[in-house]
């Protein structure tokens, strides 16, 4: 296909949410550390009648309302002088261990303010980590500290796409031939469709069915510098990813001393990135926690009984030789939970691995410089197919299984997430093209896991189980 008339395509069809992802270059914002929703929505502001973009209005946007900590000392003085100030930036909230005090990071003026707590119990993500929105910020006196003043959030609105109309979406994916459509989901990772082969672009789509697809688990290892993360940080609001660090039961599951659910009920997928500097605190206690949780979706805190739909993914490097990975045991270098004798039993509630080796790294030209959908719109359109029942239904409906029955809720949810993708109006799905690019990928990234297991543990079988399109 063209190129131009691809893009055509897309402005024809999606005139009011798609984007040139090649703007970012052309407006000067290469430097900032903006995720692509939030960067996408402003190109998408600021888009002219001729289909163009105003960088003026968007520099001077980010000016205003999205600083850098250049600006810190005059936005300070700003506050200072009793003006309110209203940003946009990723905020996070602490309680003080000891004064109970809700402490705001403000990453933009690099410094520590404080929340009313209205605003938290509104919006309790605050207390997980980073969240994106527009605040208002005022300088007002310290409770029972005389003339000492502090930065106060005094309203707060997270940021996040309009309602979309997800009719709308299904009824322009008609226009599009397969593997048109296949290019439009890989630009709207933000990649560039040529410089992958129509089996790396379905390798780059299955890092999305967690995001569309309810309590799918997946493993991916690859070298350094595949873009393995890029997608859960740059993507989606819907993702919560930990890179290295310190992960607890509380942060996970549920909080006693807060009485608070934690991020796996908040989020559609949990990610696990760089899996080899991440620590479970009590860790016995943690994998034992996600046995039970990835197996049915339900956890067990004391006497507090929670579920959620949140997938797990777990993202880590592993060494290469000749382009494969260098130990037959692709776990040998990962943290004791996933590669000892007793990981098994884990690993087995992971649905596909995705061998991330075969992804070229990322480079400048890896990047799309084409028409795609906007990233905030694109996001919620995932979240939005999650809750839709009848992928999986036709899934069931158009498959004989024989064997384990955990391969086959494995393969069974990994087909549907590659059918929502591909054939998100499943009236437009052939039984060939279910099988070609659904089913047989889906068993693929199974087998991966199975093998792994066998590996690992004898007494597991290599094989898995059998499913065939009816």
């Amino acid at each position: 296909m063209e190129k131009q008339n691809l893009d055509t395509k897309i402005e024809t069809f999606f005139p009011d949410v798609c984007v040139h992802k090649g703007i970012a270059a052309s407006v000067g914002l290469s430097g900032r550390m903006i995720p692509a929703f939030v960067f996408d929505w402003l190109v998408s502001r600021y888009r002219t009648n001729e289909g163009g973009v105003d960088g003026d209005g968007i520099r001077n946007f980010i000016a205003r309302y999205l600083p850098d900590k250049k600006q810190k000392e005059s936005l300070m003085y700003e506050l200072r002088s009793g003006n309110q100030l209203k940003i946009l930036d990723a905020f996070s909230v602490k309680v003080h261990p000891s004064k109970g005090d809700l402490q705001l990071r403000i990453p933009s003026l690099d410094i520590t303010g404080r929340a009313l707590e209205t605003i938290v119990d509104e919006n309790p993500l605050l207390l997980y980590g980073n969240v994106w929105g527009s605040a208002t910020l005022m300088w007002m006196p310290q409770k029972g500290k005389g003339d000492l003043f502090e930065v106060v959030m005094t309203a707060f609105k997270p940021m996040q796409a309009a309602s979309i109309d997800l009719e709308y979406f299904l009824a322009s994916r008609k226009e599009f031939t397969l593997d048109e459509w296949q290019v439009l989901l890989t630009r709207c990772m933000g990649y560039a469709e040529e410089k992958y082969t129509l089996r790396q672009k379905m390798l780059l789509l299955t890092r999305l069915i967690p995001l569309v697809e309810p309590r799918v688990n997946i493993i991916e290892l690859a070298p350094k510098g595949t873009g393995k993360s890029y997608i859960f940080s740059q993507l989606s609001r819907h993702a919560w990813l930990i890179s290295g660090g310190v992960v607890t039961r509380p942060q996970l599951f549920y909080d006693m001393n807060k009485q608070q659910t934690g991020i796996i009920s908040r989020y559609d997928a949990i990610v696990l990135d760089e899996i080899q500097t991440i620590r479970l605190k009590d860790e016995e206690e943690i994998v034992g926690a996600l046995k039970g949780y990835l197996e049915s979706g339900e956890f067990r805190v004391m006497g507090f009984h929670g579920s959620a739909d949140a997938g797990f993914v777990i993202l880590g490097n592993i060494p290469i030789e000749d382009g494969l990975p260098k130990h037959v045991n692709f776990f040998k270098e990962l943290p004791g939970w996933l590669k000892g004798h007793g990981a098994t039993a884990l690993l087995d509630r992971f649905h596909g691995l995705l061998p991330g080796w075969e992804l070229p790294r990322i480079e400048s030209s890896s990047i799309c410089q084409s028409f795609a959908l906007r990233a905030d719109y694109f996001g919620e359109v995932l979240y939005s197919l999650r809750s839709r029942q009848d992928h999986m239904a036709f899934v069931k409906d158009h498959t004989i299984a024989d064997g384990d029955l955990r391969d086959t809720r494995a393969i069974q949810r990994l087909a549907c997430g590659y059918l929502k993708l591909l054939f998100p109006d499943i009236n437009t799905v052939t039984a060939d093209d279910f099988h070609e690019f659904c089913l047989k990928p889906a068993i693929e990234l199974r087998s991966n896991i199975r093998r792994q297991m066998a590996i690992m543990d004898p007494e597991y079988s290599q094989n898995v189980a059998e499913i065939t399109v009816r």
